[in-house]
């Protein structure tokens, strides 16, 4: 083995002088040697440009020295030497002196050092002045980048030649990699892995560009080409890289290319994780969006606002002005740029339209009174009067604050139609009050607890003649009526809460022994919110209303009771004629068939049997119609209309086929009705055959039928094409007994007798259009009946 001159191997010589030179070339680290103890061993140029102290004066000396007053007195030095022995390596930041007493910030890494026996021969220290960092953050990127490309050009040669100080390499805050120039990794620092996660066999099984983003890797690629095509420049980029549980964190490398260099011969990437700075960033620049968002929402909302708004500074100056407040501008052509803006506003006040009416000097006040906060808000009314129109304004001066100044924020708020509508309604409050006052009705509103709120002077004048007692607004309703009323009051008051409109009549007995009648209606009030908000109690004099219904009752009575005796001397007179007339009529079929009956006595014999007969029939109708009257409170039944004239037509078919009928019905709106079935029959029937032999001579009869709805009534329409008839004529006696007015066919004058009786008893209506030579149309409407 080769050695020098102290007995020493050749090579280990060697290795520590170029150590010992890169060391003492490193100008931004102080790198020197301690013992166990804490006494300076060595002394770089580094060291004596941070902290200024020269080789000859520091070493021997304790580290202590670098320590501040209150740093020695906790006894930091031994903390930290302690702390590296612990942990073979320790890293700290605070605060160190310099020879000069400067204090500085500074960055200190310890690692432990031990010979080949194992044994603890001292530590190394790094020392870093990060003053710069610590008092400008914004620098901070363009510091490190700086000191890490001069601790990189000189880490590869101290990894390559010297374990000690690849210990301390190794455990840097920064990632440090070597790149080939096939860019394969063929060194990765331990804080590597705790960069990204990936062990060194582990990413040794990936290409380096597999673990980059895939938005990131074109910006990747293009990088590795521009270091490649230059060396010894270094190139910083910050992109996405894949961490070993998946996620992918922000890492800013520094690639130097020294592939050149014969001590190197790699692509140094020095690269720390910044995943949390780039989330401050996209933070910063997100809430930078949402503020600009937020001042253009809030301008927007201004814009929007109908009142003229202008903000003021303290000096009273206008600095920003909504849309409103520029129209204004523009209306009262101000003449000044810009809206006014830079202007103080009492002098825009002078020059608007209107201003005379405006007292500046009570403005100017209450602008003051609300910037120096002896007030929260000032407000005042004006009238503003152009030639062609008198508007009402409210000005109202508030209190603006800001994180710079204080100022006010002015609004000219146009109240002409609220004005108007306040001066509409006292107008209708008195039209109100006047209606109140001369309406017929005694009228109180009470609240929800049932207390008079007001009244009318009826319902004060009933209030005394009925209960002996005056109405007083705040009294309660129960002081009026009787103690045995009062659930009845009660439920009334529930009734009205949930809506409901409550009616009735009574009456109060007078002093002369007569009775007054009342009608008295209660109506709950709600607001604008539809909550109810009191009760309205109307009370309604009927007295002359109710003794015209009694008397009206009474003569209904006496009429019915009436009716019912003629219809049993009817009856009686019917039935008592049948059996003489019939006697007569046999009587005069004999005579007339004998042989010893003279001429002359058989003309009289058969003029008597005519009269008999027709005597007989008028007896027969008598019967029918007593008959359809006691037939009116017959069941009713649900009957088809559709089913009912297929019915009809059934039963008539030898008139139809003959006369050529087209009978039609429509029933598509409503088909079914309750109703007394023989009778709807009667009446359909009827007004058919009727439209059949009132035919026109050279036209087929055409006969429709149909039904609507309207409201709660069913009306049936039956239309014919027929000879129609002279209303203003015969419309009078349409419907009378025995009433003829086409004698060109046969019949007796009771079928419309007895359809509107029958139509009547159904509780329905019939009327009637026609004209001459153009057809007829009965319309018949009858009230829906319930099932139940």
């Amino acid at each position: 083995m080769l050695t020098d001159a102290s007995g020493q191997p050749l090579g280990q010589n060697i290795d520590e002088k170029l150590f010992r030179l890169l060391v003492a070339t490193v100008k931004d680290h102080a790198i020197f040697l301690i013992d166990q103890n804490g006494h300076i061993l060595s002394w770089n140029q580094g060291a004596e440009y941070i902290i200024g102290y020269k080789e000859k004066e520091i070493v021997g000396q304790h580290i202590s020295v670098f320590y501040t007053p209150e740093d020695i007195q906790e006894n930091v030095p031994r903390f930290n030497l302690n702390a590296a022995l612990r942990n073979e390596m320790h890293e700290s930041e605070g605060r160190r002196v310099r020879k000069d007493g400067s204090v500085f910030w500074a960055n200190v890494v310890f690692t432990t050092l031990y010979n080949d026996d194992g044994h603890l021969i001292g530590f190394a220290k790094v020392t870093r002045d990060i003053t710069g960092r610590k008092n400008a953050e914004d620098e901070k990127a363009a510091i490190n980048a700086e000191l890490e490309k001069r601790v990189k050009a000189n880490t590869a040669k101290i990894i390559a030649n010297e374990l000690r100080f690849r210990k301390l390499i190794e455990n840097s805050y920064d990632g440090i990699t070597l790149l080939d120039k096939k860019l394969n990794i063929f060194y990765r620092s331990i804080s590597s892995e705790r960069i990204n996660g990936w062990s060194n066999s582990e990413s040794s099984k990936h290409k380096v560009i597999d673990l980059i983003h895939p938005d990131d890797q074109a910006a990747v690629k293009e990088m590795f080409t521009e270091v490649l095509a230059n060396p010894n420049t270094p190139i910083l980029l910050t992109f996405r890289t894949l961490h070993k549980t998946g996620n992918y964190t922000w890492v800013e490398c520094l690639f130097t290319n020294m592939l050149y260099d014969e001590a190197v011969n790699a692509i140094v990437c020095n690269f720390r994780d910044v995943t949390e700075r780039k989330r401050a960033e996209e933070e910063i620049a997100l809430n930078h969006i949402q503020l600009k968002e937020a001042s253009e929402t809030q301008a927007n909302i201004l814009n929007a606002l109908p009142p003229n708004i202008a903000l003021l500074n303290e000096a009273g100056k206008i600095i920003a002005v909504n849309e409103s407040w520029k129209k204004l501008a523009l209306h009262n052509n101000l003449g000044m740029p810009n809206y006014g803006v830079g202007y103080r506003y009492l002098t825009i006040a002078k020059k608007a339209t209107g201003a005379e009416y405006l007292d500046l000097g009570k403005i100017e006040a209450g602008i003051n009174d609300v910037m120096r906060g002896d007030k929260k808000e000032f407000t005042m009314e004006y009238v503003a009067h152009s030639l062609t129109e008198k508007r009402w304004f409210q000005l109202v001066v508030a209190p603006l604050a800001n994180n710079t100044y204080n100022g006010s924020v002015i609004l000219h708020i146009d109240i002409t139609d609220c004005k108007l509508a306040e001066v509409s309604l006292i107008q209708s409050e008195t039209n109100l009050r006047s209606v109140f006052e001369n309406t017929g009705l005694a009228i109180v509103l009470f609240d929800n607890s049932l207390k008079i709120v007001s009244f009318n002077q009826n319902a004060q004048e009933f209030a005394q003649k009925n209960y002996r007692k005056k109405l007083k607004i705040g009294n309660s309703a129960f002081k009026y009526f009787p103690k045995k009323k009062k659930l009845i009051i009660d439920q009334i008051n529930k009734c009205v809460i949930d809506q409901e409109i409550v009616t009735y009549e009574t009456w109060f007995d007078l002093t002369d022994g007569t009775k007054e009648w009342y009608d008295i209606r209660w109506v709950g009030v709600t607001n604008k919110k539809k909550e109810h908000a009191g009760i309205i109690m109307t009370l309604e004099n009927i007295t002359e209303k109710k003794s015209a219904e009694m008397e009206r009752d009474k003569m209904t009575a006496d009429l019915t009771q009436r009716n019912k005796d003629l219809e049993q001397f009817t009856y009686i007179v019917s039935h008592n004629l049948r059996a003489p007339v019939a006697n007569i009529l046999g009587l005069s079929d004999i005579l007339l068939e004998s042989e010893n009956v003279g001429k002359e006595i058989q003309d009289a014999l058969k003029a008597l049997s005519l009269s008999a007969n027709s005597l007989d029939r008028v007896i027969l109708d008598l019967n029918h119609i007593l008959q359809v009257s006691s037939q009116v409170n017959a069941k009713i039944e649900r009957v088809s209309l559709s089913s009912l004239v297929e019915e009809i037509s059934a039963g008539i078919s030898h008139m139809i086929h003959k006369d050529k009928v087209q009978l039609t019905y429509d029933f598509s709106e409503i088909d079914e009705l309750l109703i007394l079935k023989s009778y709807l029959y009667s009446v359909l029937q009827n007004l058919v055959i009727n439209s059949i032999k009132y035919q026109q001579a050279d036209m087929a009869p055409c006969i429709q039928i149909s039904s609507k709805l309207n409201g709660d009534k069913i009306v049936i329409y039956v239309k014919d094409n027929g000879k129609g008839i002279d209303l203003p004529r015969y419309g009078a006696q349409l419907f009378g007994l025995y009433k003829r007015f086409d004698y060109s066919v046969e019949g007796k004058g009771m079928g419309l007798f007895m359809v509107k009786m029958q139509v009547e008893s159904l509780g329905g209506t019939i009327n009637v259009q026609s004209a001459l030579n153009t057809g007829t149309e009965f319309r018949l409407e009858f009230p829906i009946q319930d099932s139940n």
